[in-house]
This record gives structure tokens, C-alpha cells and sequence, in this order.
């Protein structure tokens, strides 16, 4: 007994010691939180009520009569339970009650009192006492409420700080069956544009009451924007400003640092892609390319993708083939666009691929049979060449080498695919019968067509690519030095 009640002492001592380690320079805080947007000290004052069973809640905003540059604010509830310990609205880091239910917004305990650090005078009345704060420190006096908490405290602050915190608000998205005034004007809860289930990141205390990171199911409630930037809110109170081009509501903690004012990239990206998989059809072709959208794009679905390329590219878009540059040109001529390699990373391109592979969109210019090369089957053998063939075999050879100086093989098979094909490393033309069909083996008769093909085969001698400037001036060239070569013989004879 005596050890047990040794050890007792001694925690209380430890206790006793512990809680006068510190000292908070109110004015000190007071500087740090200045260069905030002064909303937040109505968020604070507001996320208290929204976390107790209240039926109403109320703001009040209004300057001061007798002191210029002054005004008051006061938010108040009627939760039956009132501040539940009012040693805890000047206790920095006392253990919070709503650490470990994720559907209360406090968890530091802190809120308050960077609230309160910027008044110059303030009161708390609640069930269970009054704290005055003023220029002499503070005071608890026993006036009680019958119900609910009443925080009121005056500021020095601009007319647009007024304005603006009046403005922000309204835009609160107050719990469902709570009536939430405005300086007596009745704010409506916001109609939401979509609402859905999804796992998402979100603190919760352990036994011991230390905060950790969990992942949870919640309810995420998308609407319209209210300012000029998304905003996302956390159990309906405003917290980060957020590229997103909506409003979004987590009815859980947020993974949030001490200044409530940020959250991590991966949660942002997260976010992103969630409202992405469940708005994308709302989304327009303009919003399609704002960077919250390709930042999604990584890891969203397929039909998201599908629709976000769509508006983005149009539904008749290619990808830009390697292999293929003259499929390229000719999606081009057609007013398709190209989607090239460096428009997306390399996770997005997993995802087009996926969509490319269960749909006929986002191809590669070369896989759309009106774009591709000619495909030759294999197996195609020489057919035994006529007198006629032989004619048109000797007119192309002579044609080559006088224009060349180089000697040309020439073959004449039954493959398919193409009229002709040249092979620039051995100089090899290729005459595909069951394509040009007899008729065209004419040399006397059909030679202005022979002709034609000849001059369009022999310009691959010179370039490859059919759209290219450098093959349309081989054609030229050939024509016109072939013209040249027989109008000089013309004259010798």
C-alpha cells in the first residue's frame, strides 16, 4: 500500500510538472496567426458547434459603436452538453475527445485557441461556467447557460475582413437537420452535384491517444464552386484551396497539418482522381485540360479516360506511330488529331492503352487500315512472265539505268496489298499481277499508266515517306529528266 501510494504521488507530481513546462505568449500567437485569412476564426468557432449535437447554430458579425476599427464576433449552439471542459478552450494540446471518432473535425485541440489569441477581449458561456479573457488574463465566473455554448470576442480587423468573413460563411455546408444562420439570414445546405463512397485517408487516435494514419470508407459530396478556386471541405467546414473545379466535402477527418491549411500531394492526387471517376461526364471540353484533370488521368478509370480524351482530342484522335510517320501525315490530311508521346507520362499512356485495346479509339495512326503501309502477305510466288511482261520488265530496267546509272531487278508475282513496292537497298522493284491485272502489262497500249507507276516507284529511290516535300520533287524530277533523256534521242534520230 505504501509503494502503491508512493508511486501515486510521484505521478502527480510528474502530472503537476509537466503541465508547467510551457508558457504561450498570447501575443506572440497572435502574430504568427495574423497574416491568416481572419475566416478562420470563424471556422474554429463553427467546426466546435458542428461537432456537438446541436440543432442550431448561429454567426454574428457586427461593428462595434464605440471603438473604431472594432468589431464582434459570437458563434452560438444549444447543444444540450454545452463546452464540455472549459479549461480546455485556454489548455493548448489537451486531450480531445475527438481524436478518435473520425467524424468529428477537432484533434489537436488547438483550434480555439489560435482563435482566440487574436481578440483583444473575449467571453465563453456555456452549461458549465463562463471564461472571461481580457487585458488582465482570465477569469471563470459561475454564470451558466440553460443550453449550448455562446463565444463572443472583439477584434480589431478591416471592413473587408468583415465583408469577407460574413461572404465565406455562408458557404459553410452545415450538417443535414442543423439550422445555420448568418447574422439571422438562414443558410441553406448546398445542393450537392454528386455524392459517393469511396476510401480515403483520415487520422484516428490509437489506445494510447496518438494520432495515426488509417484508411477509411466515407461519403464524398461534390459541388458546384463557391469562389474562384475549389475548396475542400472536411465535415462542411472549408479547409484547403484546391485546383479541383468543384467544391468537395469529406464527411471524415482530413489528414491535415497543425495549421489546417494544407494536405499532402498523395491525398490531393487521390481526391483528384475520385472526382474525376464519378464527374467526368459533368466536365467540359475546356476543364478537360486543367491540370487537376491529367494528374487524375494516372490512375482513373478507363471510361473516364475514354470521355476525357474524347472532349480533349475528338472521338476520330490517333497516336502518333514510330513506326509509321507517313500514317501520321495521312490522319493529319484527314483533320484527326495526333496525340503525341510527350501530351501524357507514362501512367497515363497505360491507361489509353487499356482504353485503346477494348475500343476501336486512340490508336496508332498505322494500326487504322485507310492510313496504314500496305501489309504483304508472305508465300507470294513469281508468275512465268509473257512477251508483254518482258516488254514492260526491259522498258523499266533501261528507264532506271539511264536515269540512274544503276542496274534495277525487277520481279513479277501474284502477292496482293499493292500495285508495286521499291526496295531501296537492292534497288528492287516489285510488280504485284494480281493486283495491276494483265491488261496493265500493255507497254504499247497502257504505257502512259506504266509510265505513271514507274516514275512513283523510282522516286522511292530518292525518299520513302509518299507526303514528304522531298518525294514530290522526285516525281517532278524524274518526269522531267525522263522527258528530257527522250526528247534529246527524238532529236538525234
Amino acid at each position: 500500500l505504501e509503494r502503491v501510494q508512493t508511486i501515486i504521488l510521484n505521478q502527480k507530481l510528474e502530472e503537476k510538472t509537466m503541465s508547467n513546462w510551457f508558457d504561450v505568449n498570447k501575443s506572440g500567437l497572435k502574430k504568427i496567426q495574423s497574416e491568416k485569412d481572419k475566416f478562420f476564426i470563424v471556422s474554429e468557432l463553427v467546426s466546435n458547434s458542428f461537432d456537438e449535437d446541436i440543432n442550431v447554430c448561429e454567426v454574428h458579425v457586427w461593428k462595434s459603436q464605440t471603438s473604431s476599427g472594432k468589431y464582434f464576433i459570437q458563434v452560438k449552439d444549444d447543444s444540450p452538453d454545452g463546452f464540455r471542459n472549459l479549461s480546455h478552450s485556454y489548455t493548448m494540446f489537451a486531450e480531445s475527445y475527438k481524436k478518435d471518432n473520425v467524424k468529428l473535425r477537432g484533434r489537436f485541440n488547438i483550434g480555439e485557441k489560435f482563435a482566440l489569441s487574436m481578440f483583444d477581449n473575449a467571453r465563453i458561456q456555456s452549461t458549465r461556467g463562463t471564461v472571461i479573457f481580457n487585458g488582465d488574463g482570465r477569469k471563470k465566473v459561475s454564470t451558466k447557460t440553460k443550453k449550448g455554448t455562446i463565444f463572443t470576442g472583439e477584434i480589431k480587423m478591416k471592413h473587408e475582413d468583415y465583408v469577407s468573413i460574413l461572404e465565406q460563411s455562408k458557404k459553410m455546408i452545415c450538417p443535414v437537420d442543423v439550422e445555420y444562420k448568418v447574422n439571422n439570414e438562414i443558410i441553406s445546405r448546398r445542393k450537392s452535384i454528386s455524392s459517393f463512397v469511396c476510401t480515403l485517408p483520415t487520422i484516428i487516435a490509437d489506445i494510447r491517444g496518438n494520432l495515426n494514419k488509417s484508411y477509411k470508407q466515407t461519403v464524398v459530396s461534390v459541388y458546384p464552386k463557391s469562389s474562384e478556386k475549389g475548396k475542400i471541405f472536411e465535415l462542411g467546414i472549408p479547409v484547403v484551396d484546391i485546383d479541383i473545379d468543384y467544391d468537395v466535402d469529406i464527411e471524415q477527418k482530413i489528414p491535415l497539418n497543425k495549421d489546417r491549411d494544407n494536405v499532402t500531394p498523395a491525398f490531393r492526387k487521390q481526391l483528384c482522381t475520385e472526382v474525376l471517376n464519378h464527374c467526368f461526364k459533368d466536365l467540359s471540353k475546356e476543364q478537360v485540360k486543367t491540370g487537376w484533370v491529367m494528374t487524375a488521368l494516372e490512375n482513373a478509370k478507363p471510361e473516364a479516360v475514354q470521355d476525357v480524351l474524347t472532349k480533349k482530342h475528338g472521338e476520330d484522335a490517333v497516336v502518333y506511330d514510330l513506326n509509321d510517320p507517313e500514317a501520321n501525315k495521312k490522319a493529319f490530311a484527314d483533320d484527326r488529331e495526333i496525340i503525341h508521346g510527350g501530351s501524357y507520362n507514362s501512367k497515363v499512356w497505360e491507361n489509353i492503352r487499356t482504353v485503346s485495346k477494348n475500343t476501336d479509339l486512340f490508336k496508332s495512326s498505322g494500326q487504322y487500315p485507310q492510313y496504314a503501309k500496305p501489309k504483304f502477305k508472305g508465300g507470294a510466288k513469281e508468275v512465268s512472265q509473257t512477251k508483254e511482261m518482258e516488254e514492260v520488265v526491259d522498258y523499266a530496267k533501261d528507264m532506271f539505268f539511264r536515269l540512274f546509272n544503276k542496274t534495277l531487278d525487277v520481279s513479277i508475282h501474284d502477292g496482293s496489298g499493292a500495285s508495286a513496292t521499291f526496295c531501296r537497298a537492292t534497288n528492287g522493284l516489285s510488280l504485284f499481277y494480281n493486283v495491276l491485272g494483265k491488261k496493265w502489262f500493255d507497254l504499247e497500249n497502257n504505257k502512259e499508266k506504266i509510265l505513271s507507276l514507274l516514275i512513283h516507284e523510282f522516286a522511292h529511290y530518292i525518299e520513302s515517306d509518299h507526303l514528304s516535300k522531298n518525294f514530290h520533287d522526285a516525281c517532278c524530277d524524274i518526269g522531267a529528266k525522263w522527258f528530257m533523256l527522250n526528247e534529246k534521242d527524238s532529236r538525234l534520230c
